[in-house]
């Protein structure tokens, strides 16, 4: 339970819950000010107009008419309430109240709160009891002259009980709503940080787990597509590509011990024959050597450039480019190599989207196309190079030839580092060009796969030949 205090979302809900909690206060502040704000407002400008009738009739008619107003008005048994005292001798000549307020020997002609006692009456008019009330007033005192020295002290007030006992129920109301408010608060923050709590217990259960070593571990979603789900969805994404460096790096720590072992000791047996022959040995076990160094340096850079794209570094500044204006840059390019190999390289553009990548890794996912076309169409009579607009949005680029293609069940793992479907292994290469033209097409977010490409006629059309196609998003508009 403590765990779930020291939450992240339950401080928020907490925050949150004091916040409206203070908004409450405010707005019932603001309403207690102007609805009984108000009211005292009236209170007291209703005494101040009965101050002023009571000294009009004292200054027209005297003290008789002032005392005969006053015990006609206390009559009525409304809220009104009036004391009138003959000074010096301190008499009560009329009123409804039954004593002086001591709070009105301090006033000083200003308004005062006090308590006073009513008799409670029952339906017919009997006395049944004596209650508190509470009222306000003002007390003036009044002179037939300046100079007289008589004078009478009158105590006009207003019983303002039922207002003070709607002042008091606004307020605990007030108070129940605040509690009510915080303690709901508290409960609904519990719940959720309780909720959300459960989830990222999920995930980390799940980290745990791939941090002892199991990488097949993915964070489940639970499908409501909310921010943790989005955040679950792109963390399995980033797993799924960790995964998949751990493997490549795996295949290529087996490849390279079994691809570089062959050559590292053909060097060794052709360097100490070389120590054992004369001149003429070692000149030709030099430059051997020096091919099989050169051979491993390309494999090692190959190796380098797919890591430095699939970690992003190698990717460069991707900007909207022209795939036509690449195509045929590579096209005018490799059409001498071509011909010297006995084959018609054509090339078909058309108007196409530009799309959002790297000219330079582009083009050597081309070159790379075409340099396998060169070297395993073998038979064949034409490549063609294509790019022209695909399907949704896409720009399609394709390299197609009709040499002797590949196999149904050899076409997934094409793309897989070291593998090279000539058994005898008479071609230079390293089987590392597809595998770097599966990563360049990772870091564009573009489309690889493997098509028939053009039937052979020589061999009655039984060979379909092979098209090597490549997928790219148009580049949006912002």
């Amino acid at each position: 339970m403590l765990r779930l205090f020291r939450t992240t979302s339950f401080r928020f809900t907490l925050i949150f819950v004091l916040l409206f909690a203070c908004a409450v206060a405010i707005l019932g502040a603001v309403v207690y000010r102007a609805s009984f704000g108000a009211a005292d407002k009236q209170t007291n400008m209703i005494i101040d107009s009965e101050i002023t009738v009571l000294a009009d009739l004292f200054a027209a008619n005297g003290p008789g008419m002032l005392t005969r107003v006053i015990r006609q008005r206390t009559a009525w048994r409304d809220d009104s309430i009036y004391m009138l005292i003959g000074a010096p001798s301190g008499a009560v000549l009329a009123g409804n109240l039954t004593a002086l307020p001591p709070e009105a020997l301090t006033a000083e002609g200003g308004f005062f709160d006090f308590e006073f006692e009513r008799p409670m009456l029952d339906a017919a008019g009997r006395e049944t009891g004596i209650e508190q009330r509470k009222a306000r007033g003002k007390v003036i005192r009044f002179r037939a002259s300046p100079e007289a020295e008589q004078s009478f002290l009158v105590v006009v007030a207003r019983d303002v009980g039922a207002r003070e006992f709607l002042r008091a129920s606004l307020g605990n109301v007030f108070v129940r709503i605040s509690v009510a408010t915080i303690a709901l608060g508290v409960l609904i923050g519990i719940l959720f940080s309780r909720t959300l709590l459960s989830r990222v217990e999920t995930v980390s259960k799940t980290a745990r787990a791939i941090s002892a070593g199991d990488l097949s571990r993915r964070i489940p979603q639970t499908g409501d597509g909310d921010e943790v789900d989005h955040l679950s969805a792109n963390l399995n994404s980033m797993l799924d590509q960790i995964e998949r460096l751990m493997t490549g790096m795996r295949d290529v720590s087996d490849n390279i011990a079994h691809d570089l072992r062959s050559p590292l000791t053909r060097i060794r047996n052709r360097l100490t024959d070389a120590m054992k022959g004369g001149p003429e040995m070692k000149e030709i076990a030099l430059q051997a050597t020096l091919e099989d160094s050169e051979r491993m340096l390309a494999t090692f850079n190959a190796l380098l450039s797919i890591a430095r794209i699939q970690s992003g570094e190698g990717a460069g500044v991707m900007e909207p480019i022209d795939l036509v204006a690449i195509a045929e840059e590579m096209a005018e390019l490799y059409e001498p190599a071509a011909q010297d190999a006995g084959f018609e390289l054509t090339l078909k553009t058309a108007p196409t989207p530009l799309i959002k990548g790297s000219r330079e890794l582009v083009s050597q996912a081309i070159a790379n196309f075409l340099d396998n076309a060169l070297k395993y169409a073998g038979g064949g009579s034409k490549i063609e190079l294509t790019v022209e607009p695909g399907a949704k949005d896409m720009v399609r680029l394709s390299v197609c030839d009709d040499g002797p293609g590949v196999a149904y069940g050899d076409r997934d793992r094409i793309f897989e580092r070291f593998v090279r479907l000539e058994e005898s292994r008479t071609t230079p290469g390293s089987g590392l060009g597809l595998s770097l033209v599966a990563a360049i097409a990772r870091a564009h977010g573009a489309i690889l796969r493997l098509e028939d490409g053009f039937a052979r006629e020589a061999s009655g059309g039984n060979e379909n030949g092979l098209c090597v196609v490549m997928e790219f998003p148009a580049a949006s508009g912002d």
